[in-house]
């Protein structure tokens, strides 16, 4: 027996609305995988570019070089021109160059000028990886005394500026005293910033 028409509207218009319903859905299911599919590039991306932030970050980390202070002591002090040695070490892996070396000494807070020093350094020095370099100051006969018997504190400050070999640029900070009690040059600080001047001496 046919269906009358109404019923036969009824039955079409739910189809047609079932078909629009499961239409959207896969739209909806289709546009979710697109914004999941984009979310994954975008941090396939990101990820891509951290990676490669990080292993340029490590290469400029240890291919670089990395100027220190090895020692810092007395020498020629059986002599009437007693001096500050301050042994510098390149402890990287790469050439430091383009360095500037200044040591400065202090007696009781007063700088002693260095204008007389005869190893004035003129022109940036290359400071190679694993090897001794000497630079030093002289002092008088009386100064060396005097603070060996401990009746005045000297101050030694070097200062280096140097870059790597991708013309990176660095800095070396560092402050000793010394203990005439132990006969030894001991840490007073330090920083890896020294961006004010000063006087300088070159390497031997």
């Amino acid at each position: 027996m046919d269906q009358p028409p109404e019923d036969l509207g009824e039955i079409r218009g739910a189809a047609t609305r079932k078909l629009l319903k499961t239409i959207i859905g896969t739209l909806e299911i289709t546009n979710v995988m697109a914004m999941m599919m984009m979310f994954a590039t975008s941090f396939s991306a990101y990820a891509t570019w951290k990676t490669a932030q990080v292993t340029n970050e490590i290469l400029l980390t240890s291919q670089r070089p990395y100027v220190g202070t090895e020692s810092v002591k007395f020498d020629n002090v059986g002599s009437a021109n007693p001096r500050v040695v301050a042994d510098l070490r390149n402890f990287g892996t790469v050439q430091a160059e383009n360095a500037l070396i200044s040591i400065r000494l202090r007696v009781d807070g007063t700088p002693v000028p260095g204008g007389s020093e005869p190893q004035q350094q003129l022109d940036p020095v290359v400071l190679s990886p694993s090897v001794p370099h000497p630079f030093y100051r002289h002092i008088a006969a009386d100064t060396y005394r005097d603070a060996t018997q401990g009746k005045v504190h000297l101050v030694v400050e070097v200062r280096v500026h140097y870059s790597g070999p991708r013309g990176d640029e660095h800095c070396y900070l560092t402050r000793v005293a010394y203990d005439h009690i132990d006969g030894i040059f001991y840490s007073q600080g330090g920083s890896l910033s020294c961006d004010h001047p000063g006087d300088t001496v070159s390497a031997r």
